[in-house]
This record gives structure tokens, sequence and C-alpha cells, in this order.
């Protein structure tokens, strides 16, 4: 597994309102997308065809299904609407028809 340095989650479980803190929460989103497309290539080369996450607690989380990767994250609280997921297809589907 990557190793990450965990940090604290920012995500508050409340409405928001201030400025400042959408900002860090979607500068906090871009920081954990780009740390999951930099490893991209190592996590397809160890989990082909499995989902990848990392949630608010900065560690990757690895699953087979979408269900088993959201109760992964449910377990270990890191699960929030600003956790990023993906799906690691080694034979993704042409998007432009050609």
């Amino acid at each position: 597994m990557l190793s990450t340095t965990r940090r604290t989650p920012v995500a508050p479980q409340r409405y928001l309102k201030d400025k400042a803190e959408i900002l860090a929460l979607l500068r906090d989103s871009s920081a954990r997308s780009k740390l999951l497309r930099d490893h991209r290539s190592e996590l397809m080369a160890q989990y082909p065809d499995q989902w990848v996450a990392l949630g608010d607690n900065w560690e990757f989380v690895v699953a087979d299904s979408l269900d088993e990767m959201l109760a992964r994250l449910m377990e270990c609280g890191a699960h929030s609407p600003h956790s990023v997921v993906e799906h690691l297809e080694t034979n993704p589907p042409r998007r432009i028809p050609g």
C-alpha cells in the first residue's frame, strides 16, 4: 500500500457559508485529486480493475466494488462528500465514437 502523510480532515459536516471554509475544502479536494492522479500508474499496477479512494484521512483505500469502497470509507471514518474515488479500469470504454 502506498504511504501518505495522515492529515486531519477539514471537511465539516454542516452547511457551508464561510467563503474561507469553502476555499479550504476546494483546495483540500484538489490536493487529494492530484495525489491520486500522481500515483495512478503505481495504483494501476497494484490494483487493476479495482476501486481506489483517498478519503478525509488521506489514506488510500482499495476495494473490488463501489459498495465495498463506500463501506470501507465509512468504517475508517474517512467518508465525506469530498472523498476522491476512482475506478482503475484496465480497458476503459472509448468515449469518442470512431
